[in-house]
């Protein structure tokens, strides 16, 4: 630390204060003791000197801590008045007045940092506004997204079936759709990797193939097979989708089927238990270009209701994240009875969310009921 820090020239000030008294007083008293010395015979001089020696001595030492308290009090002015502007920065107020300070000690560095506080506080603020007004705009075209996705997705539903998506963001990568033709009534489910807004682009690109192959009448090992060309095609993201697509007949009760990866549904006989669909594994769709796929065949009995979902469902965590899992899957289908495919849904949903019981949604639901 330099010879002209606040510390030494404060700690100079009170010796050279100190100084001065010591020497005047040194002065008064080496003239009183020399005075009792000259005229020692005379006792009441005497006394009279050694009283004159006490109050020398107080005055001094009252001289001197008033002449220190001004000085220190002179010298620390600036803190006093930084911390005013201090507490006025801590109300808000970030502009608020400095004090001038001309001496180059450590009060000019501590005035410094404030500036330096008050310009990068204003920065952050000025850059706080801009970010809170890109994100109030992002978040603006996120819900407009939003409404966009869930309008893409069709809530005509026919009698035997109802669906239900809910995002976990604003949007999401889950997907379901159906198509009727006649008798025959085509319908998928499907989960994209990861979420937001890369997800809802791959989810209407799959969205736009099921309606593609479906209107091809192809067997659907090779439906899926074109699905996944399209997806795997300039697919820089690495993204991929876990779907599931039927062909079910509404009058012989067979159902065509092809997996991809997919959660298997769950089929629910009339009158009797729940279980989970065969199904083989192949690989999700988007992975890589000319995957073999195997569809499989199914025959059901009228009234059979076949419950198709996204793993949104069976990975749905508690606040002691626990997961709501395959057997309360079968548990809470199994309670439903049959009827209507919209309340089916709804008591699955519900169902979900009274288990999670408000702990943050991680993951898109999706969830399709159909019976035949």
């Amino acid at each position: 630390m330099n010879n002209k820090s606040f510390s030494n020239r404060l700690s100079w000030r009170i010796i050279g204060i100190a100084a001065v008294v010591f020497f005047v007083s040194f002065l008064a008293i080496g003239l009183t003791v020399h005075y009792a010395i000259t005229h020692a015979t005379d006792v009441s001089v005497t006394l009279a000197l050694g009283l004159n020696l006490v109050i020398v001595g107080l005055v001094a030492l009252a001289v001197l801590y008033f002449l220190c308290r001004k000085e220190i009090r002179r010298m620390t002015r600036p803190i006093t008045e930084l911390s005013v502007s201090a507490l006025n920065m801590g109300k808000g107020n970030f502009k608020a007045q400095l004090p001038e300070i001309t001496s180059k000690d450590e009060m000019l560095r501590l005035r410094n940092s404030f500036v330096y506080m008050q310009n990068s506080i204003s920065d952050y603020i000025g850059e706080l506004k801009t970010t809170r007004s890109d994100n109030e705009r992002m978040e603006s075209e996120l819900n407009v997204a939003r409404t966009i996705q869930m309008g893409m997705l069709n809530t005509h539903f026919p009698p035997q079936l109802h669906a239900l998506l809910m995002p976990a963001k604003e949007v999401g990568g889950d997907l379901y759709d159906f198509i009727c033709k006649g008798d025959v009534l085509h319908f998928a489910v499907g989960d994209v990797s990861g979420k937001g807004v890369p997800a809802s682009l791959v989810m209407s690109i799959t969205r736009a193939m099921l309606h593609f192959v479906a209107t091809l009448d192809l067997p659907l090992n090779e439906s899926m097979s074109r699905i996944n060309n399209s997806i795997a095609d300039s697919n820089s993201s690495y993204m991929f989708v876990t779907l599931f697509i039927g062909r079910v007949n509404l009058k012989t009760g067979r159902m065509d089927y092809c997996n991809a990866g997919h959660n298997p549904p769950v089929i629910v006989p009339s009158g009797g238990k729940p279980f989970f669909l065969p199904v083989k594994s192949n690989l999700a769709a988007g992975l890589m270009e000319d995957i073999i796929y195997e569809d499989e065949q199914i025959d059901l009995e009228p009234g059979t209701r076949i419950v198709a979902y996204t793993d949104g469902v069976t990975e749905a965590e508690n606040d002691r994240l626990e997961l709501y899992g395959e057997e309360r899957l079968i548990g809470s289908i199994g309670q439903i009875e049959a009827g209507v495919e919209e309340k089916a849904v709804v008591h699955l949903y519900r169902s979900v969310k009274s288990f999670t019981a408000g702990h943050p949604q991680s993951d898109d639901i999706t969830i399709m009921s159909l019976s035949i």
